[in-house]
């Protein structure tokens, strides 16, 4: 009995759970920077949404490795969830006649969430190495926010 309530609380794990909607939100992220690739014409955007994905990705793997060293493991994202968030992306795009802003829009408030779960990650009491990843990655979302104001205003 003891041992199944101390597996209880390693789940419970507040650094774990914080961590892991991180990973989870990177994830979603990354899929659908690749998805929203396919729904425009424009190079500058494909190329960039190609390069976020990337970088996603390489997050998600980095803070997979910092979760398992807490005693966690990665969840992985809802597919039912994901293919309803397409559905919403492509029938706005569709219905829009400005594709351009409505793909960094969407964008814009998906990396917002992601800076959010971030800091909440950041209050957790968490090795100092995934406190350093975790504000290497908050400055990163930054920038990224900052491109894709950019390249709106540009149009």
């Amino acid at each position: 009995m003891k041992a199944i309530i101390e597996e209880l609380v390693m789940w419970l794990d507040d650094r774990e759970v914080a961590l892991d909607e991180v990973i989870l939100k990177c994830k979603d992220i990354e899929r659908d920077y690749k998805k929203v690739s396919s729904l425009t014409d424009d190079l500058l955007l494909l190329h960039l949404f190609e390069e976020l994905a990337e970088q996603r990705k390489n997050w998600v793997a980095r803070l997979e490795s910092h979760i398992r060293k807490l005693g966690g493991l990665p969840s992985d994202i809802d597919p039912e969830k994901q293919v309803l968030e397409e559905i919403i992306t492509h029938t706005k795009v569709a219905l829009s006649d400005d594709e351009h802003n409505i793909l960094l829009d969407e964008r814009q408030k998906e990396e917002e969430e992601l800076k959010k779960l971030v800091k909440l990650a950041l209050k957790q009491k968490i090795p100092d190495k995934t406190r350093s990843l975790l504000r290497h990655i908050e400055e990163e979302i930054e920038i990224t926010q900052k491109r894709l104001l950019e390249i709106r205003s540009r149009s």
